[in-house]
């Protein structure tokens, strides 16, 4: 009878992990590479090219980190606007004046 209650233990606490990870994720992709300007309520958001340039990587190779550091160096730097054009694509915006 113990491992029915070990069990139902170790079930609660694999659905609060999830449930906790799931928010975790929510919270930190939720900002979509868009940031408001601080003090600016109801502006018209703009992009944030740190989280955009940073978000690129999860779907590039390299070699190794120094590689990915210097391509989001480049990239915020505005040396790869093609990284841009691609996170405009996935948010669907056809009109740079959205941004």
């Amino acid at each position: 009878m113990p491992t029915a209650k070990i069990k139902i233990i170790l079930i609660v606490v694999v659905v609060v992990v999830v449930a906790a990870a799931t928010f975790l994720g929510f919270l930190v992709f939720s900002t979509n590479g868009l940031s408001r300007p601080s003090g600016e309520s109801g502006s018209t958001p703009k992009i944030n090219i740190d989280e955009v340039c940073q978000s690129a990587l999860a779907y590039m190779t390299f070699p190794d980190s120094l590689a990915a550091g210097a391509f989001v160096e480049e990239c915020k730097e505005g040396k790869h606007p093609e990284v841009i054009e691609k996170w405009k694509q996935d948010n669907n915006i056809t009109d740079d004046r959205a941004i």
